[in-house]
């Protein structure tokens, strides 16, 4: 009900003045985060601080998560409030690190330390805090070398594909290689590829060098330095 009355403007904006109101910004927070699941942009959370409810729930939201060192921490507080997560914590930290895990965390309203969550996949580096921000940069200017429409279509497999069973996940994923696997880029960089492959007789990809390379610029072949 809640995304049907959000398509209409006029009718939100009524809704918004009643009892629904919580429900319809609940609905666009999911909605939002969905739409950085789906896209060919890398999210970084730089946590330079601790981040309880919807703070922690934004972080697990995101593609990375860079956390200070410190009296910190992550986790999800809403059972101490009588409440229950509801921008979408039990369902992302549980395909972060595992139900077992994650329940007995909601259940309690216990949060981890930056050690607890970097242990158990929560969070993915752990640096002193005055370097979290430029570390959360880093990794993002990084991984935004490659391309966008291949991130996009990772990015989407993993999040929403990786929830279907294995033989609609698997349909999914080639859903999404079909579309790429089309692109001006990716074709020309194939052919360079089984080119070099065919010259050489061996795998460009199998000399360290090449390798190491094509991870800094986030290609490999003539179109390594975009």
């Amino acid at each position: 009900m809640a995304r049907l009355i959000n398509k209409f403007p006029i009718v939100r904006s009524l809704a918004g003045m009643t009892r629904l109101k919580t429900l319809l910004q609940l609905d666009d927070l999911h909605a939002t985060f969905l739409k950085m699941n789906a896209s060919g942009t890398i999210f970084v959370a730089a946590l330079n601080g601790s981040a309880l409810a919807i703070g922690a729930e934004f972080a697990w939201a995101c593609d990375l998560r860079i956390m200070a060192d410190g009296d910190f921490v992550i986790g999800l507080s809403e059972v101490l409030l009588a409440l229950t997560p509801g921008g979408g914590g039990s369902q992302r930290l549980t395909r972060l690190i595992g139900t077992r895990q994650s329940l007995a965390a909601i259940l309690e309203g216990k949060p981890f330390t930056p050690a607890e969550a970097l242990a158990l996949g929560a969070v993915d580096e752990v640096v002193s805090q005055d370097k979290v921000l430029e570390r959360a940069i880093e990794r993002a200017e990084y991984l935004s070398l490659r391309s966008k429409k291949s991130l996009g279509a990772i990015k989407r497999s993993v999040y929403f594909g990786s929830s279907m069973s294995l033989s609609d996940g698997l349909q999914f994923e080639h859903a999404e290689f079909l579309v790429i696997d089309q692109s001006k880029e990716a074709q020309q960089l194939m052919l360079e590829y089984i080119a070099t492959t065919e010259a050489t007789g061996e795998l460009p990809l199998l000399d360290r060098k090449t390798y190491d390379r094509a991870l800094s610029t986030g290609r490999i072949g003539s179109h390594a330095s975009r």
